[in-house]
């Protein structure tokens, strides 16, 4: 390895690059700051044919022809073919210069050619490229996904791919594309996913609609504190009914769940029997007060 001088047209991209996409107005920038540059940091070539291959720093190499270089400094290594890839991932991954997509295609092409590489195992893999193996894993993984079931926006993140995991691949695409449009952000996402998991029925279509009346973390209250189907179905009902914030779905939750620890019933979650004698001003549940026999100064009246 060395570092020498090299005219510019001597050199050819890498057709291994795992960056698909070069922003015009990010290189005019750049090619600016080389044209004013006392020094210009060299790009990573290998010999190759007649002139050299680039291994990392295709972007500065394009900015300098914008910026009309002749010459531009290289380092220049003995790479054989089969090593391109990796070192060109390996170059581009530890400037964080690549897009989810980008990586996900890059680590998925190692993989693929993980015999001609010596790996065996995905470990291997993400010790040859120094990321850890859990993130070799998820971009696998992801990359999978999108080519098996289609229609994934190619700016889609990796991590919300891989934390859907497990869910059906309805409700995982759902998910995916409340992420993209913006109306759930991730960390909305993470407790979303965590409630489709185990959540009822009916608390899962309110959460996956378009514009659903449970945020993520009502449906985390709801789930958590009242496991009980029938009892999620009520407290569904009674959000979409009176239109219950985040407090207040918090403190109903709360109310239930102190009241059959005591194995009581409450005004809110009571299926109320006709004939049943309640006292005026114990329960909250205005069906309960006007519907049904009450006991007020020892005179029993039936409300309509």
């Amino acid at each position: 390895m060395k570092l020498e001088t090299v005219p510019v047209r001597e050199i050819r991209p890498n057709p291994f690059q795992p960056r698909q996409r070069f922003e015009q107005e990010s290189l005019k920038e750049l090619a600016n700051s080389l044209r004013n540059a006392d020094i210009i940091q060299p790009i990573v070539v290998r010999r190759h044919q007649k002139g050299y291959q680039i291994i990392a720093g295709e972007r500065r190499w394009r900015a300098a022809q914008i910026a009309g270089l002749k010459e531009i400094p290289c380092i220049v290594r003995e790479t054989p073919e089969e090593k391109i890839l990796l070192e060109s991932l390996v170059e581009n991954l530890h400037r964080l210069s690549l897009t989810d997509l980008e990586r996900e295609n890059a680590i998925y092409e190692l993989w693929k050619n993980r015999k001609t590489l010596g790996f065996e195992t995905k470990a291997q893999l993400a010790s040859a490229i120094g990321i850890p193996a859990q993130s070799v894993e998820s971009d696998i993984a992801a990359w999978e996904f999108r080519r098996k079931e289609g229609g994934i926006p190619p700016s889609t993140p990796t991590y919300i791919i891989t934390r859907t995991e497990g869910l059906p691949v309805k409700e995982r695409k759902k998910i995916i594309e409340k992420v993209q449009t913006g109306k759930l952000q991730a960390q909305e996402a993470y407790t979303a996913i965590k409630v489709l998991r185990k959540a009822s029925e009916p608390v899962k279509e309110e959460l996956l609609k378009a514009k659903p009346i449970l945020t993520p973390r009502m449906a985390e209250t709801i789930v958590e504190g009242v496991p009980d189907e029938k009892q999620q179905r009520h407290i569904l009902e009674q959000v979409r009914l009176k239109r219950l914030t985040e407090d207040e779905v918090q403190d109903w939750v709360s109310e239930v769940r102190r009241a059959r620890e005591k194995g009581e019933l409450t005004g809110k979650e009571m299926g109320v029997k006709k004939g049943t004698t309640y006292t005026v001003g114990e329960y909250e549940c205005e069906h309960c007060k006007k519907h049904y026999l009450i006991k007020c100064n020892g005179k029993q009246d039936w409300l309509e």
